[in-house]
């Protein structure tokens, strides 16, 4: 059933990539046929800043050493589509690449347009091909254009932001003219941005497709743009028509050729390299973790156009990065430039390979048991190897330390840990040293600190671990040992992640070195109190021996401190100056940040949250155990892109 599901999901890869079509005939603007009225007409002005070096060539662009940045239709969310002004604008917010869609007019112009009508966008309605270029220019081409949903129609007419700049109702902004709210040729856009890469897709099929194919491969000979530009369509038979016209000029694989490899590895055709592809695609995953380890490992980048509104923000796209995508085609072209600098940033410290990278045989990915006995204390962990992951590359290493009473498998489902890192490309550990109820001692010189040290020491050993990159997090009672390992392990670990337990272990003292912190935790715990000590239910939490309960137990020490002023003690510990900024970042969260420090420190209060990890499907559904769980926010997404952010060396 997933995989019909698949197939059929599979059918609108790049239909997808569409927008919502012409509008419903009530709608439309009042314009009807060719257009007659006269329009400002200038000269293009030099409107931009000035223009950055660009890769001259695909080749150049796809060995930059970073991710690229691509404004999918000129920022079509952000922008009036497919508009000289929208392209300007993506020019100026620093993209690597303009991303656009090509048909030919009724004489044969290609015009940049995405839609086969020009309904959905302008002040006039018909198909591209029964009006000329000259009637189309002429139309207003940021008529419908609104910053909540790109091309509507029934919003108010303030919303409509650029409406009558093209008729010069309304001035241009400084810079631009009336002809820059117009859709221009694909000529008239080569003109104006000479030297930046593109990405054409040729919409239809048929024979028109082919018509627009063979003008397309003249017109980028002859200006020159041949080298510089990925051609694509949703139709594979044109996608191989334009490659025997212009095998020199790089091609993207269309619609069955993407099905056939995401679904069964056929082999891409000689020639293609770009994959260009959704994340997703009616519930179903198309760019999973396996598909990108896949295909870095055959040498096809994946280049992502998110087909939802809902994917277009930077935390999306920091997430695409994370995953191993080295193309963001995009709506808001500022915001993902700000996620592609902030990704080369965080990555600024290179990998530090562990012994384990000479081991061999490699092991295989996947999950598997492993049994280790340290210190006089035996145990297991569940050591789990993301399809990225091949023996040679290091990978970073996050530690998932379970509550008391859970086993290592469990915390595994909670946070959903494992599933991230087969998408993020790090290695999960889940360890349990064997007792009758599972537990951690968190004295900081006990023998939990010396078995997690020597489960440290074998991971390090025998798997290919990027040493600067070892993170933590734990859950509950976990989230204390975390707390604890920051302040024993400080030299090795680089950030931590304590979720409904962060403490500030009495034994601490000063650690080797400020250790970033991000931590989570809900006002109405019922067992950790946000307000400090216990909540009523750890009574029934079974003792250490499992031969009863825990029964009336009284905080005392640091457990009775209240959680925002623990955090402020590792904010100190960080050399952090001043009190928390605090921030909403959703109706029921709110986070305080502590700015200026040595190394950062953050806290996630969730305003009746209960003892639960935000975000996680698993606890929302077990509220008589834990209390409320928070679904504004996923506590797992925002420990790694921290973890990724802060390795050791930074």
């Amino acid at each position: 059933m997933i995989r019909t599901l698949l197939v059929a999901a599979s059918l609108s890869l790049l239909a997808a990539c569409s927008g919502s079509g012409a509008p419903d005939a009530g709608t439309a603007a009042p314009s009807t046929g060719a257009v007659t009225t006269a329009t400002p007409s200038t000269e293009a002005p030099t409107t931009t800043e000035p223009a950055p070096t660009y890769a001259a060539t695909i080749d150049e662009l796809l060995n930059l050493g970073r991710p690229i940045v691509l404004a999918h239709t000129a920022g079509e969310d952000n922008f009036p589509a497919s508009t000289l002004f929208a392209f300007g604008e993506s020019v100026k917010a620093g993209v690597d690449m303009l991303d656009l869609n090509v048909l030919l007019t009724k004489d044969g112009v290609l015009l940049v347009q995405h839609d086969d009508t020009v309904d959905r966008s302008t002040s006039g309605t018909g198909a591209v091909s029964d009006l000329t270029f000259a009637e189309i220019n002429a139309l207003d081409g940021a008529y419908w254009f609104t910053e909540d949903c790109g091309a509507c129609t029934d919003q108010p007419d303030d919303h409509y932001l650029y409406r009558g700049i093209r008729t010069g109702d309304h001035q241009a902004p400084p810079g631009y003219t009336p002809d820059d709210f117009a859709l221009p040729s694909l000529r008239q856009l080569i003109e104006r941005f000479p030297t930046i890469p593109l990405n054409i897709e040729i919409k239809g099929e048929g024979e028109p497709a082919q018509r627009a194919a063979d003008e397309l491969a003249k017109e980028l000979k002859e200006t020159g743009r041949d080298q510089a530009s990925v051609v694509a369509s949703f139709n594979d038979d044109i996608v191989s028509y334009f490659h025997s016209i212009a095998p020199d000029i790089e091609a993207s694989p269309g619609l069955t050729v993407l099905t056939n490899y995401v679904l069964n590895h056929t082999p891409i055709p000689d020639g293609m390299r770009i994959l260009q592809l959704p994340p997703e695609y009616s519930g179903v995953k198309v760019i999973t973790g396996q598909l990108v380890a896949d295909a870095t490992a055959s040498g096809f980048p994946i280049w992502v156009w998110p087909n939802n509104r809902d994917l277009e923000n930077l935390d999306s796209y920091r997430s695409f990065l994370g995953m191993g995508v080295t193309g963001l085609n995009i709506n808001f072209p500022a915001q993902g430039v700000q996620a592609v600098d902030e990704f080369v940033a965080d990555t600024a410290a290179k990998p530090a390979a562990s012994a384990g990278c000479t081991s061999t045989p490699a092991a295989a990915p996947g999950e598997t048991t492993v049994d280790v006995s340290v210190a006089g204390l035996d145990g297991t962990y569940i050591r789990h190897l993301p399809p990225a992951y091949d023996g040679a590359t290091p990978l970073p290493l996050v530690l998932v330390l379970h509550g008391w009473s859970q086993p290592a498998a469990l915390v595994g489902l909670e946070s959903g840990m494992p599933d991230f890192a087969d998408s993020h490309r790090f290695v999960a550990v889940m360890p349990d040293i064997t007792r009758p109820t599972p537990l951690w001692d968190t004295a900081v010189d006990g023998a939990d600190m010396k078995w997690i040290t020597g489960v440290l020491d074998e991971l390090e050993a025998t798997l290919c671990i990027d040493t600067n990159r070892v993170h933590l997090t734990g859950m509950s009672n976990g989230a204390m040992m975390t707390s604890s390992i920051a302040c024993a392990l400080a030299d090795r670990v680089a950030s931590v992640a304590p979720v409904a337990g962060v403490r500030i272990p009495d034994d601490c003292g000063q650690p080797a070195r400020p250790v970033p912190v991000v931590a989570f935790h809900g006002t109405a715990d019922p067992y950790l109190a946000y307000e400090g000590g216990f909540g009523e239910k750890v009574s029934g939490l079974p003792t250490p021996d499992g031969a009863g309960s825990l029964g009336d137990v009284v905080a005392s020490g640091p457990d009775a401190v209240p959680v925002e002023d623990r955090v402020a003690t590792w904010a100190a510990r960080n050399l952090c100056k001043g009190a928390a900024t605090v921030t909403a970042v959703a109706d029921d969260v709110d986070l305080h940040e502590w700015v200026d420090c040595t190394n950062p420190t953050m806290l996630y209060s969730v305003k009746g949250g209960g003892h639960s990890w935000p975000g996680s499907t698993f606890d929302t559904a077990i509220p008589d155990m834990l209390g409320p769980t928070s679904t504004s926010i996923s506590a797992t997404a925002i420990m790694w892109w921290f973890f990724h952010q802060h390795p050791l060396g930074a």
